[in-house]
């Protein structure tokens, strides 16, 4: 699938006659793999492996974790019973809330890779290298491979995409399955063929049955026919193929799990929210890749969009326009909320589509000064003119990336293990970033699911998704004890940084244990974070033998 092919057509794209050459799959899994080491790279330098799971991270990391447990348990029983008793004890399984798709893909990695940090984290660094390596291949085969790289390089090494690479992130994903889907389509606007349209389908369906805002991908087809000027198409039955394929793969789960998505919506529907949603995309775009690099993809765009006939004949770049358009309505229409990373799917269009202008401005002085061919049919010069510009803009421009969090739950969690009592095994959660705590207590759980971890918003507070209507469920202190012991807990993690808007029962816990020296016994602490993280063990309830029916309610 080359973008220097004819198009379906017969009109030759503005590389035809340029000596570059189709991208093979021995080149290709090359690249995967020297990308493979550069993400590697970045993950050690930025601290990855040392980490804790953020937000949603520690979700997609105990979702998949479970899959994995269902799969090598090699017991027949119901997957919702299972699913149940798992969240019974690390209640922060993602699935209905997010697509069952990568936490299967998640969960078979596993079994050959183990369930540690180091092997998931892997599983990141290669989605990251396949999507950078796809990137290489579409640049490569239309400006030259050392444009290839530079466009490569930049993608990996972009701050929201070093994020992602750091954690277990579904955005990752999300960004190869659309570029992927993107590349399909290139293949059938080439072809015409039912083959490639229906390959399109089934990498759509699988990227909705992941994350919900792969929904964008139902626009590249119609911005297709809109760029390339391909009115052609509506005329074909191989065109709706993909309707019924995404209706049949994915319809059924989306429609049924639309309400608990519609849940973490943080804005309605309307004109608001597009005006928001368009500047804050835009600024997301400058911050991620840097002012200059913007401008130029927006060129690009515009020049293949509205330039001349050759760009829009050139179905390489009226497929990459076409997602780079899909993205950007999707993501300033729907009001899930403002996050850089939902702009992922656009970086890679956006930077190839970046340097169209560039051809074209030196196509100009080439032209000027009489030696056009000579200089288009010396890659060298194209490459290297395209790969300064790119990364010189790129490194000057973006921002710094964010360090992975190190709240100490993974150094805690060993100790909640080695106090763990059998007759008793729970622990409550006093602390902010409760999904890391849980997912570090999965993480090391040598019988899981064999830990109950209490969340303390639950137990002692109650809202709705997220926490948006926190309230505590207790006034005083003493209550909260009272809690604690009615539910014989015996482990108490606890950490309290005193911040305006902390969770109330925080600060509860604090006081009952200033209000219960005596109870309340000290067994771990780590002044390495600040707050320091501690480890209580509330005498008494060790002693206990615990109510499962009630923890499992």
């Amino acid at each position: 699938m080359a973008l220097n092919g004819s198009s379906a057509r017969g009109v030759g794209t503005p590389s035809a006659g340029s000596g570059l050459r189709p991208i093979g799959l021995a080149e290709l899994a090359t690249a995967v793999l020297v990308l493979l080491g550069f993400v590697v790279l970045l993950q050690i330098h930025d601290g990855a492996y040392a980490a804790d799971f953020d937000f949603d991270a520690d979700s997609h990391y105990v979702s998949g974790l479970m899959i994995h447990d269902f799969i090598t348990s090699l017991r027949l029983q119901s997957p919702l019973a299972f699913l149940k008793n798992f969240h019974s004890h690390y209640p922060i399984i993602g699935i209905g809330h997010w697509g069952p798709l990568y936490y299967v893909v998640e969960g078979l990695w596993m079994i050959p890779f183990s369930t540690g940090i180091v092997s998931v984290l892997m599983l990141s660094a290669v989605v990251t290298a396949a999507t950078a390596a796809i990137t290489y291949k579409l640049a490569a085969e239309r400006f030259g491979r050392l444009a290839g790289i530079a466009t490569a390089l930049i993608f990996a090494a972009a701050p929201v995409i070093r994020e992602s690479s750091n954690a277990v992130m579904l955005d990752g994903a999300i960004a190869l399955l659309c570029v992927g889907a993107a590349l399909a389509y290139i293949a059938y606007l080439s072809s015409g063929r039912a083959l490639h349209s229906v390959l399109f389908g089934l990498i759509a369906a699988a990227a909705m049955l992941i994350k919900g805002n792969a929904a964008c991908l139902a626009l590249l087809p119609p911005f297709a026919v809109l760029i390339g000027r391909r009115f052609d198409l509506l005329h074909r039955p191989s065109f709706w193929i993909p309707v019924p394929v995404v209706a049949t793969l994915a319809g059924p789960w989306v429609l049924f799990t639309y309400g608990q998505v519609a849940q973490g919506f943080r804005y309605s529907w309307g004109l608001t929210y597009l005006g928001l949603a368009t500047a804050y995309n835009g600024h997301a775009l400058m911050v991620v890749l840097g002012g200059a690099v913007v401008a130029l993809g927006t060129a690009g765009f515009a020049c293949v969009a509205l330039g001349r006939r050759i760009w829009q004949h050139d179905n390489g770049l009226v497929g990459l326009a076409s997602l780079l358009a899909a993205v950007w309505v999707f993501q300033s229409v729907m009001p899930a909320a403002f996050q850089d990373r939902y702009l992922m799917p656009m970086l890679p269009p956006l930077l190839i589509l970046a340097l169209v202008p560039v051809q074209a401005v030196a196509a100009w002085f080439a032209a000027k000064a009489g030696a056009e061919r000579a200089l288009l049919r010396d890659p060298r010069r194209m490459m290297a003119a395209a790969s300064v510009i790119l990364a010189g803009t790129f490194a000057l421009g973006t921002r710094a990336i964010e360090p992975p969090p190190d709240f100490g739950f993974r150094r805690a969690a060993q100790q909640v293990w080695a106090n763990r009592i059998s007759t008793n095994p729970s622990v409550l959660i006093g602390a902010e970033r409760e999904g890391s705590a849980i997912a570090a207590l999965a993480m090391a759980d040598p019988h899981r699911p064999s830990l109950f971890a209490v969340r303390g918003s639950r137990l002692l507070g109650g809202g709705g998704y997220n926490q948006q209507d926190y309230a505590p469920r207790f006034a005083t202190a003493r209550e909260v004890m009272a809690a604690i012991d009615e539910y014989a807990i015996p482990l108490v993690l606890l950490r309290v940084t005193g911040r305006a808007g902390e969770w109330q029962h925080l600060r509860q816990l604090a006081e009952a244990q200033a209000l219960y020296p005596d109870r309340w016994e000290l067994i771990y602490r780590d002044p390495s974070v600040s707050p320091e993280l501690r480890l209580y063990r509330i005498r008494g309830n060790d002693a206990k033998v615990a109510s499962e029916a009630r923890l499992l309610a």
